[in-house]
């Protein structure tokens, strides 16, 4: 045996299971979906490769091609990158780990394939962003199996996804870039909270959107000033280290309320802890003053409500 296949059998190899729902699947999985950049250099220089979108903890999926022929196309993840004029492939280096995983291409062929530690579907790495990447190795072989490797690779983030805790609260939505979303606080603020302060003014605070609900916030209590309403008491809430929570508007609430509430799918169905009750938020309803809307998360219906009523509040915040 030669020193070469020695240190590979010595290093911790990743190794697929056989194929099961958990292992393959033709549908892409959730995830930031990247497209690699093959670099064709000859022999074993040749590489594609798969950087992380950002710093975090990733579960790894390759899509093997419909021409994808390759017995042992080998993989090499390294979560914190590559040392400089490093050439082994170690998992046991503190700095710069690496893992393989060896994929007979043609048994899943057009399927998505999970890159596992011993068969666990729960293996996931903590990736540097600008450092960390997967990739592709050629090895010996030739340029046309290396471009027949997987040419997109999918990085699920296992810490930034609806219905995870993070930053103070449960994540509820992610913008395209799957870097930066929506939290939802963990519990409600008030079961039964005024909208207003004591008098029906308008306050500007019309925005409906998406991203609108911390202007609102400002503007609703820029006119209503002291006191104890439900803008008011989103933005004094401090939970550890998070002190820019607000009021969410129109459309973040209804976000919740099918992402993490009653109207969301299994098994995210109400993580949030909602109840079956009407939800202020920072949207008025009218130019009069003297409503805003509200949302029932019993029901999902939406609805005009006077400033006065008493209805539950849960502030969010943005990361």
């Amino acid at each position: 045996m030669t020193m070469k296949n020695l240190m590979k059998q010595l290093a911790l190899t990743l190794v697929l299971a056989a194929m099961t729902v958990t292992v393959a699947q033709a549908v892409a999985p959730t995830g930031k979906l990247v497209t690699a950049t093959i670099a064709l250099q000859g022999g074993s220089d040749s590489a594609a490769k798969w950087s992380a979108p950002f710093t975090s903890t990733y579960k790894v999926h390759v899509l093997v091609p419909k021409t994808g022929t390759v017995t042992s196309a080998l993989y090499r993840v390294y979560p914190k990158g590559k040392k400089v004029g490093g050439v082994d492939c170690v998992n046991t280096d503190a700095k710069f780990p690496c893992y393989e995983v060896t994929v007979d291409q043609t048994q899943y062929q057009t399927m998505w394939v999970q890159l596992m530690l011993n068969g666990d579907a729960e293996t996931e790495w903590d990736f540097v962003k600008g450092k960390g990447y997967v990739t592709a190795v050629a090895g010996n072989l030739s340029a046309t199996e290396m471009l027949n490797l997987s040419a997109v690779a999918s990085f699920e983030d296992t810490v930034r996804a609806i219905g995870k805790n993070y930053q103070g609260g449960i994540v509820f939505y992610l913008d395209s870039t799957g870097e930066h979303g929506l939290i939802a606080a963990p519990a409600d603020q008030s079961i039964g909270i005024q909208w207003y302060n004591g008098i029906d003014i308008t306050t500007g605070a019309t925005g409906t959107a998406i991203g609108t609900g911390l202007a609102n916030t400002d503007k609703i209590i820029e006119a209503q000033g002291a006191g104890s309403y439900a803008a008011k008491l989103c933005a004094e809430l401090v939970i550890g280290a998070y002190s820019d929570w607000y009021l969410p508007s129109k459309d973040e609430l209804n976000l919740m309320y099918h992402n993490i509430g009653q109207g969301a799918a299994a098994p995210l169905t109400n993580v949030g802890g909602f109840a079956g009750a009407w939800y202020w938020n920072s949207s008025e309803s009218v130019a009069n003053g003297y409503s805003a809307w509200t949302q029932d998360f019993g029901s999902g219906n939406r609805s005009h409500g006077a400033k006065y009523f008493a209805n539950a509040v849960r502030a969010v915040r943005a990361f």
